[in-house]
């Protein structure tokens, strides 16, 4: 009933709320001179993308700048509860991959971009169906859709806005050259084909896939269609209400050709370019599914891989005087790997505890090393004092710390000399200048580079743009020689002066190899994308409208303390109509209709949720209540509350003992949320109409540690305790749980767990279900910790005890099947073997029984219609023969949105 909020984090800052335009600002005060930057920039970039996207939006924006409480790489845009978009503190992390010059900016830029692409409506049903349902549903045999874009592929919503988020003068990932050798890369492979574009498959490079190359198509459609068609794209998917589930036919009303057909056409000519770029060879030592950047010290070169992309990093520490790599797992959160006093922790950020989410060094158990806390440490000087950003007041540009000293805005991590002399660079729009401390070195007319390395000899080592990529370059005073002719370069370190350890990409991972240093005269590529210099007569089709504006003070003229309560807005009405075949009290079978109405309120940080709702139940009742939960403090609390306005219980159940309310609220109270550590106490009351059912109330504790790397299908370590108390109706059920989980090469899973019950009435009853309820399935509304599920029971049966314990193993499989055309598209599977033994004391069927059951189990990675991944369970179970059970049963589960 509740859940932590995804928004913000519990017991956060006050927020403060100012309206400009169409727009309503929510900030903190540490963040307000941040609030007049987003009110300046919101208020020239709103013009330009209604003409841009071709509609103004009728719903007010909110635009939340959350507080340093929430130390999150990340933004998201999205019409629910309003429309909204929440910008995050931290991009620091990722400052270099954006080759951005202002994480603000970005964020800005691109979420906006979101915010036009989902809101247009171009039908009168759509329009219709949104005045009166507002973000709501209507399910009937027909469903209209009232938010056709919601139904959009990321593919083209990431990449429109990764699009969008690089033309404005502030730099953006297609400035970057390693995501464009990737997607070259990925050409020359075939790869980029509408079943794995359009799709959410489960490859290399997984969730960048829809930035990377959805960014370079959108920037092929800008350039050959101009940036305004191609955002007006969003507009005209809209019209498709009836269907929102295509794409063919909206691309041909904007750009007069199919989806497939300019795929192909833009993939032809990547695939031209990609014959000329050239990879990076040598001795291969390492290869990893997702990329970890490299560090070194006098002795190694260090960083983690994940080669499998399933199981825990490894930590390689490369000698560079014997050029041996040593590998050892280690379950670090995934980052840059820094030494301090001899150990080894990564840049990362987590939550600390249930109410705060810190970016800091973490160690191998994602414990954050003290005194850390909003660092983004790059190093250490000789007498120990730490080079680190200070996310708090970074949330446009990083700002450099030696110590406890603030040393200078900066646009890129900062690499520590062996003099202790700090190297870095600054961004002056779009020339790149590196500096020495204070010393500007030179300058690169770019976006994307970043110091990687200094030599013996004091020359400097960057990354930056080849003509097809990246690469890696030396640079002696205003020199600039390539020492590579790989156009693949993610990152390096040296060896030595003659060798170097380069991280590279290709079409199936991150490599690590090492290679003899080549000097070439070559200075790094000025990538010039068409609207950095357009020529006069493409001007007004494809020319940028910059949006640089100045910061201005007074701007937050109407401001007034956000309050979650008074801030609650309506969000839509879901409406669901169905029919029914209900067994009457004579034995006839009547058809019925049901229905289910819900409105529902929101405030737009999601601290708070209210909603009114009638429903007509199975057991045709009428039922009409209220419900609210919420996350704002460390305490989070639900109830939800109904009247009966009618029912027929006399005719379907004998006796009838209903009662005209029901009830149910739950407490929960996270108290560890800390490294790979979770722990709760909760409690709850649950109370329903039907007098003859359980009336349970209680509280649970539970204390889990779990890990979970990369695309696991299952979580690589888990370990559970729960312990439980419940009474119903004056009778007391208590037990608890557990669980021990771990991984195994090959993607093999393995497990143990069990769960035991106790009620202490004197004998269970089936007719007022008193006693341990046992289930075969588990209990939608009723969240009741003491219910115990085995399946293959032939109903719910009650009992005075009962408990199980089971080992399960789980082998994952991936083969898959990506389909464009078809509605459903394979991930991976897997396939998993049960063994459970079940005792029961004091059943009401069956008595004491002890029984065994053997299960078989296979599940599907789904995605249906190419953007919507689910997983699809089904188990045969066998039983041995028991009054209680069925000797064969087959159990089926869908989980949505994994």
């Amino acid at each position: 009933m509740v859940q932590p909020n995804t928004t913000v984090v519990p017991h956060d800052q006050p927020y403060y709320t100012s309206d400009l335009r169409n727009t309503r600002l929510i900030y903190t005060r540490n963040h307000q001179p941040f609030a007049e930057r987003v009110a300046a920039l919101q208020g020239q970039l709103q013009p330009d993308y209604e003409a841009s996207f071709g509609y103004e939006m009728s719903e007010r924006l909110y635009v939340g700048l959350m507080s340093e409480h929430n130390q999150i790489a990340n933004g998201f845009a999205t019409p629910f509860p309003v429309n909204r978009q929440i910008n995050y503190v931290g991009g620091t992390l990722l400052g270099q991959e954006f080759a951005t010059t202002s994480w603000l900016d970005t964020l800005i830029h691109h979420e906006t971009a979101h915010n036009y692409q989902i809101n247009p409506r171009n039908n009168p049903v759509s329009k219709t169906l949104y005045r009166i349902l507002g973000m709501g549903s209507l399910v009937t045999p027909v469903v209209p859709a009232i938010t056709p874009n919601l139904f959009e592929s990321s593919f083209l919503l990431e990449g429109n806005a990764v699009l969008n988020e690089s033309r404005h003068g502030n730099g953006g990932r297609l400035y970057n050259g390693h995501l464009k050798a990737m997607t070259l890369l990925q050409a020359r492979a075939g790869q980029l084909t509408p079943a794995l574009l359009y799709n959410r498959p489960l490859r290399f490079p997984y969730g960048q896939a829809p930035y990377v190359f959805g960014g370079h198509y959108q920037y092929y459609l800008a350039s050959r269609y101009g940036i305004d068609r191609t955002n007006r794209y969003f507009f005209n998917r809209s019209s498709y209400w009836y269907w929102p589930l295509l794409v063919n036919a909206p691309t041909r009303d904007s750009f007069g050709d199919n989806f497939e057909s300019l795929l192909q056409q833009w993939t032809h000519d990547l695939a031209t370019e990609a014959s000329e770029l050239v990879e990076a060879t040598g001795d291969i030592i390492a290869t990893s599914q997702y990329f970890s950047p490299l560090n070194r010290n006098e002795g190694e070169v260090y960083f983690l891989i994940n080669e499998t992309g399933v199981r825990a990093p490894e930590l390689v520490r490369l000698d560079r005087q014997q050029r041996r790599a040593t590998r050892n797992r280690a379950p670090y959160p995934t980052g840059k790997l820094v030494e301090q006093d001899g150990a080894l922790f990564t840049v990362a950020g987590r939550h600390t505890s249930p109410w705060r989410i810190h970016q800091g060094l973490y160690d191998d158990n994602a414990l954050i090393v003290d005194g850390t806390e909003g660092r983004i440490v790059q190093g250490y000087l000789s007498d120990g004092r730490p080079v680190y950003f200070d996310v708090a007041s970074s949330f446009s540009e990083p700002q450099l710390y030696v110590g406890d000293h603030f040393y200078r805005e900066v646009n890129s991590s900062v690499l520590i000399g062996s003099d202790d002399a700090l190297y870095y660079f600054v961004q002056d729009g779009r020339q790149r200048i590196l500096y020495r401390n204070d010393t500007a070195l030179f300058s690169l007319d770019t976006y994307y580079a970043q110091v990687v390395d200094v030599d013996s000899q004091g020359r400097v080592y960057v990354i930056s743009n080849t003509e097809h990529g990246s690469g890696l370059f030396r640079a002696d005073g205003d020199t600039q020689t390539r020492m590579l002719a790989a156009d693949n370069i993610v990152d390096a370190r040296l060896v030595d002066n003659n060798t170097v350890l380069a991280a590279a990409v290709s079409a199936e991972n991150y490599y690590y190899t090492l290679q003899t240093l080549q000097p070439m005269a070559e200075p790094p590529f000025p990538p010039h994308l068409f609207w950095d210099q357009p020529a006069p007569e493409q001007a007004s089709a494809t020319q940028a409208r910059t949006t640089q504006p100045e910061a201005k003070a007074h701007l937050l003229t109407n401001e007034r303390r956000y309050s979650a309560l008074r801030d609650l807005r309506y969000q839509g009405t879901d409406v669901m109509l169905s029919t029914a075949m209900a067994t009457m009290r004579n034995g006839e079978e009547e058809s019925h209709w049901l229905y289910s109405i819900s409105a529902q309120f929101a405030d737009p940080l999601t601290q708070n949720r209210f909603s009114l709702f009638a429903v007509r139940d199975s057991d045709l009742s009428h039922l009409a209540g209220i419900g609210y939960s919420n996350s704002q403090y460390f305490v989070l609390a639900g109830v939800q509350a109904f009247g009966v306005v009618s029912e027929q219980l006399d005719n379907l159940e004998i006796p009838d003992q209903s009662r005209d309310f029901g009830l149910s609220a739950e407490l929960r109270v996270p108290l560890l949320q800390s490294g790979y550590w979770y722990g709760e106490v909760g409690g709850f009351r649950y109370l329903d109409y039907r007098k003859r059912e359980r009336e349970p109330q209680g509280g649970q504790a539970v204390l889990r540690r779990q890990t979970r790397f990369g695309h696991s299908l299952y979580p690589n370590s888990r370990f559970e305790l729960e312990a439980f108390g419940v009474d119903d109706r004056g009778d007391t059920v208590s037990g608890g749980g557990v669980q021990l989980a771990t991984d195994f090469p090959w993607q093999l899973y393995g497990g143990v767990s069990g769960r035991y019950a106790r009620s202490d009435v004197e004998r269970a009853t089936q007719l007022d279900r008193r006693g341990v309820n046992l289930e075969n399935s588990p209990q939608v509304l009723n969240n009741d910790p003491s219910i115990l599920v085995i399946p293959g029971l032939v109903d719910s049966t009650y009992a005075r005890e009962a408990a199980y314990g089971e080992i399960q193993l789980t082998k994952v499989m991936n083969l898959d099947a990506y389909a464009f055309r078809f509605p459903l598209s394979l991930r991976r599977e897997a396939l998993s073997l049960r063994y459970r033994h079940v005792n029961v004391n004091g059943a009401t069927r069956g008595g004491d029984v002890a029984f065994d059951q053997y299960g078989l189990g296979l599940t599907l990675d789904l995605v249906v219609f190419n953007i919507a991944p689910i997983q699809l369970t089904v188990e045969y179970v066998h039983s041995d023969a028991t009054p209680m059970t069925d000797e064969d049963s087959v159990n089926a589960a869908i989980a949505f949105g994994f």
